[in-house]
């Protein structure tokens, strides 16, 4: 005796196989459609990252919030990971539009934004903190455009 599905039994389906298909094409990560992003990379000790600072006429620096700069460069690290392989004119152009940004943030006495690759050990602690993350400037964007200090 074989007994008939539900009626809403191939829409429930559809729906879910759907689901599944836009959670693995779109980065997102709703749960429980993970698209595994969080076990995808392989996680060490030491780490590295980057942080932007923009600096004024008198060489103050003011830490430049990476994660709201303008649309096109919301990925920070995915567009420094290739930062030095992209043309000089593009590189320039990218520059442009940080110092730009930086210039709307903080104010016309901002000269340049400072790039710096961030290194630090995840179980370096100094008490309950994490000790001071080493910073290495890599690049500086001015009116000039780019320069590598690297």
């Amino acid at each position: 005796m074989s007994a008939a599905a539900p009626r809403y039994a191939r829409p429930f389906v559809a729906v879910f196989l759907a689901a599944l298909v836009v959670c693995a094409l779109v980065p997102l990560n709703f749960w429980p459609f993970s698209n595994w992003e969080l076990f995808s990379r392989l996680r060490r000790d030491e780490q590295t990252g980057w942080a932007a600072v923009a600096v004024d006429r008198t060489g103050r620096e003011r830490v430049y919030p990476a994660t709201s700069l303008p649309h096109g460069y919301r990925g920070f690290a995915a567009v420094l990971a290739g930062f030095s392989e992209r043309s000089a004119a593009v590189r320039d152009a990218i520059c442009a539009d940080w110092l730009y940004d930086a210039t709307e943030r903080f104010g016309t006495g901002t000269r340049l934004v400072r790039i710096y690759r961030l290194e630090w050990e995840l179980f370096d602690r100094h008490g309950n903190r994490e000790a001071p993350r080493h910073r290495t400037m890599e690049w500086v964007c001015s009116t000039k455009g780019a320069s590598e200090t690297g």
